[in-house]
């Protein structure tokens, strides 16, 4: 049986593969699937013990811990066929500042995954306001996230973005609604007061506009006036984030088809 252990299947220089290596790295590789398949179980199922009610939250101590015992398992692998990480990294010390100049930006973005996963301040589900796109964050990874838009594309994004630009979070810290605004523009004929009274009762009218809280009440006021027109602006409440340009020209077609008669 040691015999068969000690079997070389593959040598270079004074290197060799044997059969050991092999079944240490299948029983590494076993054991790691497995402790992480149990730690996901117990993160999302002991959610209370761990004080963690929230389904991104959990995501994220899960992706972390993932990272983590992934990252010890490669140590144990390299250690199994003979190559020793201490001495690996010792002796690739100049070649590491070389290539960390030139993927600096992995390192950023890595960093940057970490603080995500860490603080929460972005979460899955969590519906986002980047260079005026919005879209619903699908999943957190520790480089880049991937983001849902309204339009059904798929936005690959570093993780560095979120940390050093601007970006409104409309679901951070609470699920409360969201505010929209609709503009609405008639000729300087038009009666303003009852262009802003229909803009209301539209905005009353509407499945997806809240109109039942008074702090949420749909308000309509005159913007502006010109030589050749009037501008209103109708502002509004919806719980549907993803869907306040939609609600907002459904309102803006019955406006201008009342307007037309």
């Amino acid at each position: 049986m040691e015999t068969l252990l000690q079997e070389k299947l593959l040598t270079v220089g004074s290197w060799s593969l044997t059969v050991a290596m092999i079944l240490g790295l299948l029983v590494t590789w076993i054991l790691t699937e497995l402790l992480v398949a149990a730690l996901r179980k117990v993160i999302h199922r002991q959610s209370r013990l761990l004080n963690l009610p929230d389904t991104g939250r959990r995501h994220s101590l899960y992706l972390i811990a993932k990272y983590i015992i992934w990252t010890v398992a490669a140590g144990v692998m390299l250690e199994i066929v003979g190559i020793h990480v201490t001495v690996l990294l010792a002796g690739s010390a100049a070649l590491l500042v070389g290539l960390g100049l030139g993927i600096q930006q992995i390192f950023r973005d890595i960093v940057s995954g970490i603080f995500l996963l860490f603080e929460g301040t972005i979460e899955i589900g969590d519906i986002l306001q980047l260079d005026n796109t919005v879209a619903e964050v699908a999943e957190i990874n520790l480089r880049t996230s991937r983001l849902l838009t309204r339009d059904g594309k798929t936005l690959i994004v570093p993780n560095h973005r979120f940390i050093t630009e601007n970006l409104v979070n409309w679901s951070h810290g609470s699920r409360q609604p969201a505010r929209f605004t609709m503009t609405a523009e008639t000729s300087l004929q038009a009666d303003a007061t009852r262009a802003l009274s229909d803009l209301i009762a539209f905005a009353a009218d509407h499945p997806d506009i809240i109109r039942d809280s008074p702090e949420h009440q749909p308000r309509a006021r005159l913007r502006e006036m010109t030589h050749e027109k009037l501008t209103f602006d109708l502002h509004f409440w919806t719980y549907q984030k993803m869907d306040g340009d939609r609600i907002a020209a459904e309102i803006r077609i019955r406006f201008r088809e009342t307007i037309a008669r």
